[in-house]
C-alpha cells in the first residue's frame, strides 16, 4: 500500500519502518500542502485520500484524516475504519477516553504530578469530593483502547508486523491528544525500535524524556513508557525490569511485581517466550537517590506479530492465522448489538466466522458459558470454528478464504 508526500510515492510500511529517513519530506508536507496522500483507492475508485501528518518528538507519522476511515480500502489499508454507528446518543462527556479530531483525550487513573505533602495526607487519586466527575481509565484499559484505536487488533493478511509499525500506528492514534490535561507526547513515550543508524538520536530523545521525571522535596513528576517487555530479574532490592527497545533498566519493588504477576497471569507466564510478545505500559517516578522506579504497570499479551491475545492458546492460534495469511480481527470490546466477543473473527470468509478456543476444562461455570455461546451462535446462524485443547491446533480445520 503506497502513500505520497513532498513529491515522493513510497510504501507505507517503509515509512513506518524508517520514520527518520522521511522526516524532512514529511515536515515539508505538513507545512504545505498540509497533508500526505493515501493511494489505496487510486486504481479502483480513482481517488486519493488525505492523511494527517503528525509530529511526535523529532519524527513525523501518518494518521487517518478525521471521519475518512470508511473511504479507505477495507481489505488492504490500515487507515480503514468502519463508520461509527449512529444511535442517537450524544457523546459521553464523562468518558475516561474520548476521541477528538486532534487525537485521544484521556483521564488516567494515575497521578502524573504529585506533591510530596499529599502522600502523607491521602492516598493517590483519593478525593473527598462527592460531585460528579469524569471517569478515569486504568492502565490496562488505556493500553487496550490505544491498541484498538491504532487498529493493531486487526490483521489484513500480511506476513509479519514489527515494533516499528506498531510505533507508527500507536503514535498516529494518540495524535496531538491530552493525557490528564497535558500534551500526550510530553507525558507518554512510545519506545522506538532500535536502529543502528539512528541509535544516537533515539537514545538522546529517550534520555530527554526521562529527564522530565523528577523528585524534589516538594513534588514528584512521573511519566509513562510504552514498549515491549524483555524480562524481569530479581535483584537485591526488588526487581529489575528490562525493555526490548532500550538498554536502560528500571527498578520495581516486590509488591509491584507480585501484583503484576497476579493481575496479568497469561502475559506474565509468556514473558521471554519466543512465540509471543508482551507489551508493557509503565508509570515511572524517580527515587530520591535518582533511580528510575516503576510504581505501576499493565501488561498485554500479544502474538509474535503484536496481535493482542488473552491466553497462550490464543497466541498459538493468532500465529497460525498470520502464518496462513488470513484476514481476521481480535475483538476487544462489544459493538452495538453484540452479546459476546469471539476469541477471533475471520473476515476473509463469505460470512464473518467466529473462532472460539475452549481451553478450560472441568470448570462448571466456564462450561456453562461455553454452552451459552454455542446456543447463541446457532441461533444467529453464525459460522464458528472451535478449538478445544489439548487437541492439536493443526487438527482444527479453518474455512477457506475467499479468493
Amino acid at each position: 500500500m503506497q502513500v505520497s508526500f513532498d513529491g515522493l510515492t513510497v510504501a507505507l510500511e517503509d515509512v513506518q519502518d524508517n520514520p527518520a529517513r522521511y522526516a524532512r519530506q514529511l515536515e515539508r508536507a505538513k507545512k504545505s500542502p498540509g497533508y500526505a496522500v493515501c493511494r489505496c483507492q487510486e486504481r479502483v475508485a480513482g481517488r486519493l485520500l488525505r492523511l494527517v501528518v503528525r509530529r511526535y518528538g523529532a519524527l513525523f507519522h501518518l494518521a487517518r484524516w478525521p471521519d475518512d476511515g470508511p473511504n479507505h480500502d477495507e481489505i488492504s489499508c490500515p487507515f480503514y475504519a468502519a463508520a461509527p454507528i449512529k444511535d442517537g446518543r450524544t457523546p459521553d462527556a464523562l468518558s475516561a477516553i474520548q476521541q477528538t479530531p486532534a487525537g485521544l483525550n484521556v483521564k488516567l487513573d494515575a497521578s502524573l504530578s504529585v506533591r510530596t505533602l499529599e502522600r502523607s495526607i491521602r492516598a493517590e487519586g483519593g478525593s473527598s469530593l462527592t460531585t460528579t466527575t469524569r471517569r478515569a481509565a486504568p492502565l490496562l484499559g488505556f493500553l487496550q483502547r490505544v491498541w484498538l484505536e491504532a487498529n493493531l487488533h486487526v490483521w489484513q493478511g500480511g506476513s509479519t508486523r514489527g515494533w516499528s509499525q506498531c510505533n507508527a500506528q500507536l503514535v498516529a492514534a494518540l495524535g496531538d491528544g491530552k493525557l490528564n490535561g497535558k500534551p500526550i507526547h510530553e507525558v507518554l513515550h512510545v519506545m522506538r525500535r532500535h536502529d543502528e543508524n539512528q541509535a544516537q538520536s533515539i537514545v538522546a530523545e529517550f534520555n530527554a524524556f526521562l529527564d522530565e521525571i523528577t523528585t524534589t522535596p516538594q513534588a514528584s513528576q512521573r511519566r509513562l513508557v510504552l514498549g515491549e517487555l524483555r524480562g524481569v530479574v530479581a535483584s537485591k532490592y526488588g526487581f529489575v525490569v528490562a525493555l526490548r527497545q532500550t538498554k536502560r533498566t528500571f527498578f520495581a519493588s516486590t509488591p509491584v511485581i507480585e501484583s503484576a504477576a497476579a493481575s496479568f497471569r497469561s502475559a506474565w507466564a509468556m514473558t521471554g517466550n519466543a512465540s509471543a510478545r508482551v507489551v508493557i505500559l509503565a508509570l515511572i517516578e524517580r527515587t530520591r537517590d535518582g533511580n528510575l522506579r516503576i510504581i505501576d504497570l499493565a501488561l498485554q499479551l500479544c502474538s509474535s506479530s503484536f496481535v493482542p491475545c488473552d491466553s497462550s492458546y490464543e497466541v498459538e492460534m493468532a500465529n497460525r492465522l498470520v502464518a496462513e495469511r488470513r484476514r481476521f480481527i481480535k475483538p476487544l470490546r462489544l459493538e452495538a448489538g453484540d452479546v459476546m466477543l469471539p476469541d477471533f473473527q475471520l473476515t476473509d470468509t463469505r460470512q464473518p466466522t467466529a473462532i472460539e478456543i475452549y481451553g478450560m476444562q472441568g470448570n462448571e461455570q466456564y462450561l456453562a458459558r461455553k454452552k451459552e455461546k454455542q446456543v447463541l451462535y446457532a441461533r444467529a446462524a453464525t459460522p464458528c470454528v472451535e478449538w478445544i485443547p489439548p487437541a492439536d491446533l493443526a487438527s482444527v480445520r479453518l474455512p477457506k478464504p475467499l479468493t
